[in-house]
């Protein structure tokens, strides 16, 4: 039986996340990322061709949770979960997208970057809230925010350093997971594998005491 996404990302603490532009690069980028021990990831929608990339990697990848990210309306929603989305993941709250994902059960990972917007995702029914951009709140706002929202669960992406101590710190703050993109993605093919697998070993252990 497949690990919920909740269960997934308390036990990794991070989800890696990129646009498939090419489906043969994606899929070798998604192979690696699967033998490290990964188990999702977040395809983000940033060209014309995600849809049609994300389905063929939905069929090579079949146990692996892979959400789509960048949905900006209900229709890309719709699209992404007939084609298999397990998740589905917004900048900002989108109320037509958080609706579809309602209706279809899906987990909605929508973005904030006040405490207003996370608390109006929370009750929206949110259950993650996607913290963005992160380079620009930084580690000491996920401390403040779990001052009046002590329950928060958040996944913090953008300009997340992947490294131990780019995420430790984040991880000390009280976020609950944090989105790995171009800083990782960037790295080459062999130095990519064995940076996911240090950090993977590093977040499973922080998981595993928290």
């Amino acid at each position: 039986m497949t690990a919920s996404l909740d269960d997934v990302l308390a036990a990794d603490r991070m989800l890696p996340l990129f646009t498939p532009q090419d489906v043969d690069q994606a899929g070798s980028r998604l192979a690696a990322l699967t033998r490290a021990g990964i188990q999702a990831v977040e395809l983000t929608h940033r060209s014309a061709g995600t849809l049609a990339a994300f389905r063929t990697l939905r069929g090579r990848f079949p146990t692996l949770l892979i959400g789509a990210g960048t949905v900006l309306d209900a229709g890309d929603a719709d699209a992404f979960m007939r084609a298999g989305a397990d998740f589905i993941v917004s900048p900002c709250w989108v109320p037509g997208v958080a609706a579809v994902c309602r209706e279809r059960r899906v987990p909605y990972l929508p973005g904030a970057g006040t405490v207003r917007e996370v608390f109006e995702a929370q009750q929206g029914g949110a259950q993650v809230v996607k913290l963005f951009p992160g380079e620009v709140l930084g580690p000491a706002f996920v401390r403040a925010l779990l001052g009046p929202l002590p329950h928060s669960r958040v996944l913090v992406t953008g300009g997340v350093e992947p490294t131990v101590a780019g995420i430790g710190s984040w991880l000390d703050a009280g976020a609950l997971a944090v989105g790995l993109g171009s800083g990782l993605f960037r790295l080459g093919e062999e130095e990519f594998g064995a940076r996911v697998s240090e950090l993977l070993s590093f977040t499973r252990q922080v998981g595993s005491r928290g």
